[in-house]
């Protein structure tokens, strides 16, 4: 069953520019460890935290009439095959599907939550 669906489009600059003023303080209140670790520093690294703050907003979305959260409830991680998946730390009975893309200037992710049967 469809819980809801969120979507989420976020310009890199704005990250980019947080990081610049905050730091290793902004992607600490933002992102977990494991989230980090998974992001090699490079080109495309604002691109990638980019994406990811994305994904946290468009699972927010769709899952907030149901549970509260925070943006460190929520991992954001890659398989193997480099696709992305959802990981929660609250409401275990809840899957999200999730697509994520990003290009030079802007990032947007879709989270579809459902419950799991």
């Amino acid at each position: 069953m469809i819980l809801g669906i969120g979507i989420d489009m976020v310009k890199i600059d704005k990250i980019r520019k947080a990081i610049n003023r905050w730091g290793s303080g902004f992607t600490e209140r933002i992102f977990n460890p494991e989230e980090l670790e998974g992001i090699a520093k490079g080109k495309i690294y604002d691109q990638r935290l980019a994406a990811r703050f994305a994904a946290k907003e468009a699972v927010i979305k769709a899952i907030s009439k149901s549970i509260p959260l925070s943006f460190r409830d929520i991992l954001i991680l890659n398989r193997g095959n480099g696709a992305p998946y959802c990981n929660l730390k609250k409401g275990k009975n809840l899957k999200v599907i999730l697509s994520i893309t990003h290009i030079e200037d802007y990032a947007v992710a879709c989270a579809v939550a459902q419950k799991k049967i």
